[in-house]
């Protein structure tokens, strides 16, 4: 009788172990765990194609216009991103400057631009200087503050 009852509490302790790993498994399923993000999302609120803006001077000259195939804006960290933008900057007595890249970037103030990827700027010649060209991986262009009364980088 007592080999049966060692038996016995063997049998109701392997039965606790195996009903122990399988209630612990239970947990680890397959499916993932919905758990709420703390970061807030950066999904685009929108988008433009064939986008177009122009800036002005205090005199309400043309001083800047920026174009690309598409600006896409994300919300949550209010920044701008460019498909192929092509800027081209005005100045008093002085012939267009353009600015061309792959894609850029515009700061959350709007003062500047970042350009990216195959950048190419092409400097007209005016009567008091001489035209160029230059080409580069990345470029940030700084548009005047006085224009868009830019807060002072941080």
């Amino acid at each position: 009788m007592r080999r049966w009852l060692e038996r016995l509490l063997i049998l109701v302790m392997l039965i606790a172990v195996v009903g122990g790993t399988l209630w612990l498994q239970s947990d680890r399923s397959d499916e993932p765990h919905l758990v709420t993000d703390p970061t807030p999302r950066n999904d685009p609120d929108y988008y433009i194609e064939d986008f177009t803006a122009q800036g002005f001077d205090e005199a309400g000259g043309l001083s800047w216009i920026l174009e690309a195939e598409r600006l896409v804006h994300y919300p949550a960290d209010r920044i701008s991103l460019l498909d192929r933008p092509h800027l081209v900057e005005f100045r008093k007595g002085a012939a267009p400057t353009h600015y061309r890249s792959e894609a850029g970037r515009v700061t959350p103030n709007n003062c500047e631009v970042m350009l990216t990827g195959n950048v190419r700027i092409v400097r007209g010649s005016g009567s008091e200087d001489g035209g160029g060209i230059a080409t580069t991986d990345r470029m940030r262009v700084r548009l005047k503050e006085n224009q868009l009364q830019c807060s002072k980088p941080s």
